[in-house]
């Protein structure tokens, strides 16, 4: 198993990761919204892929065997971000005959490494059952806000 960070002819099998992760944490898609997410999430990578997103992958030969995205924002310091930067986890997803191998550790340690060294100050994430023991054990700890948060949704 190799290690790295996704290139940009690794762009189809990262879609279909996470198309896979999509599926499993929100149920089954329509063919008609997974060809539009298809569609959405292959042009991102393509505009995005190694700028402010880093897609984090385990390689089995040609095969992507797990991933893990890192999205980063830059946006006005404050006290809590004095470098400007901070980051989310998406997507941390193997396919299921490579899990329960340490992948998805291997490449948490990778990503938070990576936000270390880029002068990112706060990687957020919002953990699945089933990640909450991988992101615990790599650093991340629940947090109490002091905010309320909200949410405006624009009607299509």
């Amino acid at each position: 198993m190799t290690f790295t960070t996704a290139a940009e002819n690794d762009i189809e099998q990262i879609t279909e990761l996470r198309l896979a992760y999509i599926n499993e944490d929100f149920g089954a898609l329509s063919e008609a919204d997974a060809q539009k997410l298809r569609q959405q999430i292959s042009s991102y990578f393509e505009k995005h892929l190694n700028k402010d997103a880093v897609a984090f992958i385990a390689k089995d030969g040609s095969e992507v065997a797990a991933a893990a995205l890192l999205i980063i924002y830059e946006k006005p310091a404050n006290p809590n971000f004095i470098h400007g930067k901070t980051a989310e986890v998406l997507s941390v997803y193997t396919k299921p005959e490579h899990r329960r191998k340490g992948y998805s550790s291997k490449l948490i340690a990778m990503l938070t490494d990576y936000a270390e060294s880029n002068g990112i100050d706060r990687v957020d994430l919002l953990a699945t059952k089933d990640g909450y023991s991988v992101y615990k054990k790599a650093g991340f700890a629940e947090y109490k806000c002091a905010y309320v948060p909200m949410r405006f949704t624009p009607k299509a």
